[in-house]
């Protein structure tokens, strides 16, 4: 239980601390923007290129790995778009924002520093892998079916796929990711200073993001169909992850750290940006209240999962 707590305590002690930061004005909310850029545009690269560079490329990818972790997402966003499409009668758009919340998980921000706090040498393989699987098959398919349902002009459905394909293409994580492999493969190896100044960087990834987490919830309150918030957390929270779970028994030969990383890559809340994917489609009260949710309930389902997890 101990080693639990060690884990879960300091993340949401971080999230609470920049929730409490700006709640307080000391950390004005006007600047979570450019905090949460600095996080994705610096020092999350900054983490995919040195330590993907150091890797050998056999190392980098895991296709079962990728296999578990894409059907775990599909899973829950096909549970959570059928069950608000039949028994809440919601739209096919409204019910793809809510498969969208249950299908992408917050591994840049919460994932990644509870795999740091939990594991000694935290595979950045597998955050690598579940960035891709995010960024190049989930998004852009919630994407893309939201666009469908919400705007049925086909030049409209054009541009989306341009937009989708622009927004993976300039994704500075993404980008970061095949420098590393680039490096990797060529055996490219970086300055003493460069390598020391990306170092720094990376350190300020975790604490950062947390903070951001924290802040953005100030002034969110819950409002909006319980029961749909309900059914997206429980998809995101539970189903995601107990489809992985099932699915890892399939590849008893996985290494254990992979395991590990896809369960807790699964469980953490959706991604920040959810409210505003939402407010496209004129939901994000709704996308809001269910990221607070979502974010509140995984602080005990998170230590839940990692309190049964064989070491």
């Amino acid at each position: 239980m101990d080693v639990v707590l060690n884990t879960t305590a300091p993340i949401f002690l971080l999230i609470f601390l920049g929730f409490l930061g700006t709640k307080l004005k000391f950390l004005p909310q006007a600047s979570l923007p450019a905090l949460s850029r600095f996080v994705l545009y610096f020092a999350l690269p900054s983490v995919m290129v040195t330590k993907i560079s150091s890797l050998d490329l056999r190392e980098v990818v895991d296709f079962a790995y990728i296999l578990v972790y894409a059907f775990g997402g599909l899973t829950a966003f096909l549970m959570s778009f059928f069950i608000s499409k039949r028994l809440l009668n919601e739209s096919g758009g409204n019910s793809t924002i809510s498969g969208i919340g249950a299908m992408m998980p917050n591994s840049s921000f919460i994932g990644y520093p509870i795999l740091l706090q939990y594991l000694d040498n935290a595979p950045v393989q597998a955050f690598a892998m579940s960035l891709v699987v995010e960024n190049i098959l989930f998004l852009p398919l919630g994407l893309i079916l939201a666009e469908t349902y919400f705007k049925k002009d086909s030049n409209e459905e054009k541009q989306v796929l341009l937009t989708v394909a622009k927004r993976v293409a300039t994704n500075p994580i993404i980008l970061s990711v095949f420098l590393g492999v680039l490096m990797s493969l060529s055996g490219m190896t970086m300055p003493t200073s460069v390598e020391g100044s990306l170092g720094l960087l990376a350190s300020a990834a975790a604490p950062c993001a947390l903070v951001v987490i924290g802040g953005s919830l100030v002034g969110v309150s819950i409002k909006g169909s319980k029961t749909r918030m309900a059914i997206v957390a429980v998809s995101k929270l539970l189903i995601f992850p107990a489809t992985v779970f099932c699915l890892l028994m399939f590849f008893p030969n996985m290494p254990h750290v992979l395991q590990v990383s896809a369960l807790l890559f699964a469980a953490v809340p959706m991604f920040s940006i959810y409210p505003i994917i939402g407010e496209a489609y004129g939901q994000r009260s709704f996308c809001s209240s269910t990221l607070m949710l979502t974010t509140l309930i995984s602080f005990f389902s998170i230590s839940i999962m990692l309190l049964i997890l064989p070491s």
